[in-house]
């Protein structure tokens, strides 16, 4: 879901537009870049208590942007304003934000490379995006308790007594 989010956002924030993938297969020719690929490679999960099940979780959300410039100047200008639209689009979306509980940590790293007739650039950013996943538990529906309340209150004499109503 989160992935499919950000794929969405950036197809309308960053340069790539057309250009972001949430899965693709073939390799990316320079003529087709700037080229973003968002990938969840990892999940985590941290259990809130000991009851109902529900886990603090943690995505791994990676987004690789690849970039081609004439000139070495020219991939490290593209590749690091496309870095930063990819960030600020993430962090500033209303969307996004209103989907977790925090961004619990962000990396990001980049290289260039000049080995073959273009100039390649690639930046990572791997954002970790924590939010609450809660499971259904199954079986009949809490309808009634029964207790035995023993003693008296200290003022009155009275018997001890409750009462709860069902369904709450």
């Amino acid at each position: 879901m989160l992935r499919d989010l950000i794929v969405g956002l950036l197809q309308k924030t960053t340069d790539a537009r057309a250009n972001v993938f949430a899965v693709r297969t073939a390799p990316t020719l320079p003529a087709q870049m700037p080229a973003i690929y968002v990938t969840t490679p990892s999940e985590s999960g941290q259990s809130s208590s000991r009851g109902t099940p529900d886990f603090t979780k943690t995505v791994r959300v990676e987004v690789l942007a690849k970039v081609s410039g004439g000139t070495p100047e020219a991939t490290l200008t593209a590749l690091e304003r496309i870095a930063e639209q990819i960030e600020m689009s993430v962090m500033c979306s209303p969307v996004i934000l209103n989907s977790i509980q925090q961004v619990s940590d962000i990396t990001i790293e980049q290289a260039i490379s000049s080995e073959t007739e273009d100039h390649l650039g690639a930046a990572k950013l791997t954002f970790g995006l924590e939010y609450t996943q809660e499971y259904p538990v199954s079986g009949p529906p809490l309808t009634e308790i029964q207790a035995e309340v023993l003693g008296t209150q200290p003022n009155s004499g009275q018997p001890l007594a409750f009462d709860v109503t069902l369904p709450q």
